[in-house]
C-alpha cells in the first residue's frame, strides 16, 4: 500500500498533477487543492483513478483526495457538524478496508482553535478511528519544536491512546521536533526547513512500513513549497 500527502499550495494542483503522478499513490491527500472536480483531466498523461475534494466556505481551497492506482475511496458519515478540514473516509486498497482520516489544520479566528482542527477531530471520532485499522494523514501545520511545544503534546496525547504512530518517525528512528528530512520550506526557502506534514497509521502497521520518502527540493520546489511524504506498506 502507498500513501502519499503533498500540499501543492495555493491551488492550482490541475497543473501540478503530471508531478505527483508518477508517485502512483494508491492514497493521495492534497491539501490546499482548489476544486478539481469539474476538471475534464488534470496536468499529465496519467489520470487519477478517483479524485474527491472537500471544501469550506472559509477559503476557496480544499483538500484533494486521489488514487492512481484503482482503490474505492468515499467519504464516511460525518459524526456532528463537519471539522474544516477533517475529513474522515472509507477506502478500500487491493482489497483491503480501511479508514483514512484527510487533514489540513489553519489559522482561524481565535487563539484557542488555530491549527485545532486535527484535535477537534480526534475528540469528536475517537472512537470510529479505535474501532477499526484508520491512517490520518495531512498537514498539520505543526511541529512539536514550535513555541512551547503544547500544541504538538495536545496532539499526541490524542493519537497516542488511539495506536496510531507516525510513518515517518518509525522508519527512520527520530523523535518529533528532531527531523532532519524537512517537508516544508518556509517560504520555499531552503534556509528555513520544518517538518509539517504525517502520515500516522496503526502502530500495529509500524513494522510492516517498507519505506519512507520525502521529496527533494531540486524535485519539488518549483511546484511548492511542501514536499510530499510517501510511505510504502506491506499489508
Amino acid at each position: 500500500m502507498r500513501l502519499t500527502t503533498w500540499n501543492c499550495r495555493v491551488g492550482a494542483f490541475r497543473k501540478k498533477a503530471a508531478q505527483a503522478a508518477p508517485l502512483a499513490p494508491d492514497v493521495l491527500v492534497v491539501p490546499e487543492c482548489e476544486d478539481i472536480r469539474r476538471e475534464l483531466l488534470l496536468d499529465g498523461a496519467t489520470q487519477p483513478t478517483t479524485r474527491l475534494w472537500f471544501s469550506s466556505p472559509v477559503t476557496t481551497r480544499g483538500v484533494g483526495v486521489l488514487s492512481y492506482s484503482g482503490a474505492t475511496i468515499t467519504s464516511a458519515p460525518l459524526i456532528g457538524e463537519p471539522i474544516d478540514f477533517f475529513v474522515p473516509l472509507l477506502a478500500q486498497v487491493k482489497g483491503r478496508d480501511l479508514q483514512v482520516v484527510a487533514v489540513w489544520t489553519a489559522q482561524t479566528s481565535s487563539s484557542k482553535t488555530s491549527y485545532r482542527q486535527a484535535h477537534e477531530g480526534l475528540d469528536r471520532y475517537a472512537e470510529w478511528i479505535a474501532a477499526t485499522d484508520t491512517v490520518l494523514m495531512g498537514d498539520f501545520n505543526n511541529n512539536a519544536s514550535f513555541g512551547n511545544g503544547k500544541l504538538w503534546a495536545d496532539l499526541a496525547k490524542r493519537l497516542e491512546p488511539l495506536g496510531l504512530v507516525s510513518a515517518y518517525h518509525q522508519f527512520f528512528n527520530e523523535s518529533f521536533g528532531s527531523e532532519t528530512r524537512p517537508s516544508h520550506l518556509f517560504k520555499g526557502k531552503q534556509a528555513s526547513p520544518f517538518h509539517l506534514d504525517c502520515i500516522f497509521v496503526p502502530a500495529a502497521w509500524a513494522s510492516r512500513v517498507e519505506n519512507v520518502e520525502v521529496g527533494t527540493y531540486e524535485s519539488w520546489s518549483k511546484h511548492s513549497d511542501h514536499m510530499p511524504i510517501t510511505a510504502d506498506l506491506r499489508l
